[in-house]
């Protein structure tokens, strides 16, 4: 009878074992090492205003420079989204080139971003990393076959962690343009691959997404002037077939309006907002609008 009992409860624990839910195995991001004594002399500060009321303008971003061509911090102002409301952004650099970027936003939640260069300087991997709270291993198993997921505080883990949520490969033609962004292994979505083609001007020509070898769409651009426009074309679908996109520029190459047609029928128009900018360094400031 003991013996019986015994085998039992072996077999209770046995079952009982397989309902625990193992750890999964987090990544944490490398440690970079960048250079830690450069101090920011130049502060760039954003404003904008609706439409064409300039009566009225609002501080919208705050950045800080290096140089002016190595930003050292940004701070958002200003925004509804939660995953960027108060955020900050912080850039590290390595002699001339960005290591590391990091971020934080309002709500404690940060993400990191390591990046890889080869003995020409240019960058051939990043690695993305982010810090939150994750929904707990059991919770995913509950509902692995649901497609209506009600999520609460409670179904999420009790502490922040790391854990990489990407790893991209970039390659570059002989004249050192950028021709693929490939994330073979691990992404934030199935729109894991970009090629880009050039024309003779070194204008880019042609741009495709794959999922892996898998085409889902091509753009087809032309450029003029300060303006350029594509064609959106999905593979084995009609999506967008009829659609048409403009992008105009300004005199700095900044987007300043957005024009999307159906059979050259205007369908919707996205102006940008105007800007104007106050650099900081030492005692020079000029202002202008964007």
């Amino acid at each position: 009878m003991n013996r019986i009992i015994i085998i039992f409860l072996v077999i209770l624990t046995s079952c009982s074992d397989k309902k625990e839910f193992e750890k999964p195995n987090r990544i944490s991001p490398p440690i970079m090492e960048f250079d830690k004594n450069q101090i920011p002399t130049i502060t760039l500060k954003e404003y904008y205003f609706h439409g064409k009321d300039s009566s009225e303008i609002n501080l919208q971003k705050i950045t800080k420079f290096y140089s002016e061509n190595k930003i050292a911090f940004e701070k958002e102002l200003l925004t509804s989204s939660n995953t960027i409301k108060g955020r900050k952004i912080f850039y590290d650099y390595k002699d001339s080139l960005l290591v590391q970027k990091r971020t934080v936003n309002a709500n404690a939640d940060s993400t990191k971003v390591a990046y890889f260069y080869d003995s020409k300087n240019q960058l051939i991997k990043s690695e993305h990393y982010s810090f939150k709270k994750r929904i707990s291993p059991e919770v995913i198993e509950k509902h692995r076959k649901s497609t209506d997921i009600l999520l609460s505080e409670i179904d999420y883990e009790e502490n922040r962690s790391w854990d990489k949520y990407s790893e991209i490969d970039f390659i570059y033609d002989s004249l050192g343009r950028k021709t693929q962004y490939y994330a073979p292994n691990l992404h934030w979505d199935n729109q894991n691959k970009y090629k880009w083609f050039y024309d003779e001007n070194g204008n880019i020509s042609i741009k495709q997404s794959w999922n892996h070898n898998e085409l889902i769409w091509t753009e087809n651009y032309s450029h003029k002037n300060n303006k350029y426009s594509f064609t959106r074309n999905w593979n084995n679908e009609n999506t967008q077939k009829e659609f048409k996109f403009y992008v105009y520029k300004n005199e700095l190459g900044q987007k300043i309006k957005e024009v999307t047609t159906i059979n050259d029928s205007i369908q919707s128009k996205k102006t940008t907002y105007e800007y104007y900018k106050k650099w900081n360094h030492q005692k020079e400031s000029r202002l202008w609008k964007k």
